[in-house]
């Protein structure tokens, strides 16, 4: 008995060992908790996407308005010298003007700190951050209010769930309302951005030299002419004077082209509406998916900009400075794709693209970053001054 004893203690201690009938494993019953609690983590996870997307639906339009504006303005001021780069690449082909040729974006980036300095990737920077600013701080608040609209008209519908076919007209009306208010401005920014930094600082150079008659000024790199009998230089190649920054050009266009100066190339910039529209009806998709805003912003930026690219390089030919004289709207759309095409096939619409991802993917990345933290930031602030009023 007792060797048989013996020989079944170890049976007997696995079995005190074991968990009751019915119970589990205590490692199966780990397993288990742990995939409950990543299941709840997803769902609040998921909970907490949802939240945020109501509360972003329903913030007061101020809100978006100044997170889009900040937002939008904080993003341009960081990535403009490539804004600079990219526009000099679009027109090169197709100028009206005096824009330098360049062999590729290497060239370009040489031969502008070479010849311009440093200052010629800031050309236009004033113009391009307000027109951000106004752009972005009217189109999302305009965005969200239509979404709304649509979403109390349709039956079931709720404007915290994206949906394409109900946003994409929403976003695309709310880009068109918004270009006609910020085309103006962007158009000055082309043109600072086209003017050589040469050019431009001989003219503010020689803007004292107005008042002194007969006098004859000499430009350091030889491009402007003397001033004679109380006049001022004007730039060789065209005969007038460089634009001394935005209010200069402002006024300059505004005299030599008229009101309607100022809404060359509206045609192809509001066709560029659709890539605004493309955007956010895309980021919203994608961040329902992905709660990621990095991750969905850059796919939602690729994709945008891929697809609308070719009308970007049309408007930028379509807002150079005309030649002196003309005080026409400018060159047709058509002709304008006809003689891009003539001169480069296919390719001539995508001159500067690498430019343009390198410059407006991460900026598209930091606008919804920015964005979404403003946005939170300001509907904090604003909860709150509603609490002390009411206590």
């Amino acid at each position: 008995h007792r060797s048989s004893t013996t020989c079944c203690l170890p049976f007997f201690v696995i079995a005190s060992q074991l968990p009751p009938s019915g119970s589990p494993h205590p490692r199966m019953a780990a397993v288990t908790a742990g995939a409950a609690v990543d299941a709840d983590d997803d769902g609040q996870n998921r909970g907490r996407g949802l939240v945020r997307r109501r509360q972003r639906s329903s913030c007061p339009p101020v809100v978006h308005l100044a997170a889009g504006s900040f937002a939008g303005a904080l993003q341009v001021a960081i990535w403009h010298p490539l804004d600079v780069l990219k526009t000099r690449m679009q027109v090169q082909d197709a100028r009206v003007g005096q824009t330098p040729s360049y062999s590729s974006v290497r060239h370009a980036l040489v031969s502008m700190v070479r010849s311009e300095g440093p200052r010629s990737f800031f050309q236009g920077v004033a113009p391009s951050v307000l027109g951000s600013a106004v752009g972005w701080g009217l189109q999302m608040p305009l965005y969200n209010a239509l979404k709304r609209r649509t979403a109390a008209w349709g039956a079931g519908s709720s404007p915290e769930q994206p949906h394409a076919s109900r946003d994409l007209p929403c976003s695309l009306a709310s880009g068109c309302i918004t270009n006609v208010f910020v085309h103006p401005i962007f158009l000055v920014k082309t043109r600072l951005q086209l003017q050589s930094a040469a050019a431009a600082a001989a003219a503010a150079a020689s803007a004292s030299s107005c008042s002194v008659p007969a006098t004859a000024t000499a430009d350091a790199v030889g491009s402007t002419a003397g001033a004679v009998s109380g006049g001022c230089t004007s730039t060789a190649g065209s005969g007038r004077m460089p634009y001394r920054g935005a209010i200069h050009a402002v006024a300059s266009i505004f005299r030599e082209e008229g009101a309607m100066g100022f809404y060359r190339g509206f045609a192809p910039s509001m066709l560029l509406s659709s890539h605004g529209a493309v955007l956010l009806v895309a980021y919203d998709q994608l961040k329902a998916v992905c709660p990621s805003t990095l991750a969905a912003s850059l796919m939602a930026k690729v994709f945008a900009s891929v697809s609308t690219y070719p009308v970007q390089v049309v408007r930028s030919v379509m807002q150079q400075r005309p030649p002196e004289g003309d005080r026409s709207a400018g060159p047709a759309l058509w002709s304008t794709v006809t003689s891009l095409w003539q001169r480069g096939g296919p390719l001539a619409f995508y001159r500067g693209l690498s430019v343009q991802m390198m410059r407006t993917v991460p900026q598209s990345m930091a606008f919804f970053s920015f964005y979404e933290i403003f946005l939170e930031h300001f509907t904090g602030a604003l909860e709150l001054a509603a609490r002390g009023s009411r206590l």
